[in-house]
């Protein structure tokens, strides 16, 4: 595949012509990508010419651990606790932010910008917690940031994009098998990146659209491990919507006037869930193991252990002691009180009420 052209402004300026071009509330949001697509432009080049062709040549040693769940489930911080062990390899927001010119650039910049959130006390506004570049971040974002126009998450910039690159990039429907070729590609090539970043290490990795493409992965990965999370539907539903409002606020430079985010929010949860639920009885034994999001918060060392030994990781007693001072240094959660008003709650149930009773969790 040719990586040089066509460049990633023309494929931005392509995108946002498509959904109706950049709108006034979204002119804030466009400054970084103008610096990535123009003024990073020439060090995306240099890093082609470098490693290119041993990205391409690389294979994975260790096939990878996959993280599933809905967004807003606890990936972000399964992420975190598994990240803490060592001998794994995990996808860094400096990698997701700037995938272009991560192998040649991050051990120079990478200080600069964590000295930059230190010393203004930045904020990560979707986890309220201080912002670090050194987070794990997610691959469906990074092949977003790439600007590569098969990105599941240009919805979130472009919200009128969201249920058509759900539908062909998650769900992968309606779209030619040479298509889904590419994808598959694109996606081992940025893994193949991930994990020359990372010295060839296991690559722990977390993306929520990855729970409803399975068979997808196991054809790529057929030894893959998946963690799948799963928390009560109703917070899963109003955490989104705050999430969401966060999310347009911050990153979209598209019009939001007429996206229905509630519809968005219900879709693509029950169509996730029910692809999860379709194929997850492909995974051979001993690479699944499903986890409540209320065992890792209550019960967070209990629930690793059980992780480690269901799925066969390494010995869980190398990174307890680590897990553990990393659990009570965190701030306590704060619970959802199920909050959603009679008009919605209907909704809600109607469309969730097959995944509330297969996890056993109330029916408001």
């Amino acid at each position: 595949m040719n990586r040089l052209f066509p460049m990633p402004i023309y494929t931005f300026v392509k995108i946002a012509y498509k959904n109706g071009g950049i709108s006034l509330k979204g002119i804030k949001n466009l400054l970084p990508w103008l610096i990535k697509t123009i003024l990073f432009e020439p060090l995306r080049w240099i890093e082609l010419s470098m490693y290119n062709k041993k990205i391409s040549q690389h294979k994975l040693t260790k096939h990878p651990l996959f993280i599933l769940g809905f967004y807003r489930s606890g990936t972000s911080y399964l992420h975190q606790l598994l990240v803490k062990d060592d001998r794994l390899g995990y996808h860094s927001n400096f990698q997701m932010v700037l995938p272009e010119i991560m192998l040649s650039s991050e051990k120079i910049l990478l200080p600069v910008f964590e000295f930059f959130c230190r010393s203004f006390k930045l904020k990560d506004s979707v986890h309220r917690v201080p912002l670090s570049f050194r987070f794990p971040g997610e691959e469906d974002a990074t092949m977003t940031t790439s600007v590569n126009p098969r990105g599941a998450q240009w919805g979130y910039f472009f919200p009128k994009m969201m249920n058509q690159q759900f539908q062909k990039y998650v769900l992968f429907e309606n779209i030619p098998e040479s298509e889904l070729e590419v994808w598959k590609q694109e996606f081992a090539f940025l893994l193949n990146k991930i994990s020359l970043a990372n010295h060839s290490k296991q690559l722990v990795l977390k993306s929520p659209p990855n729970t409803a493409r399975i068979k997808i992965l196991l054809s790529l990965f057929p030894n893959a491990k998946f963690i799948f999370i799963h928390r009560n539907p109703y917070e899963v539903y109003l955490s989104n919507k705050k999430f969401w409002k966060v999310t347009q606020s911050i990153y979209a430079v598209g019009g939001t006037r007429s996206v229905d985010i509630n519809s968005i929010i219900l879709n693509t949860y029950s169509k996730m869930m029910q692809r999860y639920l379709l194929e997850k009885d492909l995974i051979p034994e001993g690479q699944l193991v499903e986890i409540p999001y209320e065992d890792i918060i209550q019960r967070p060392l209990d629930s690793m252990r059980k992780i480690y030994e269901t799925i066969h990781l390494d010995d869980f007693g190398y990174c307890e002691n680590k897990l553990r001072s990393f659990v009570e240094h965190q701030k306590s959660f704060v619970r959802l009180n199920h909050e959603i008003p009679a008009d919605e709650r209907k909704v809600v149930t109607k469309k969730f009420e097959p995944f509330i009773r297969y996890w056993n969790y109330p029916i408001l």
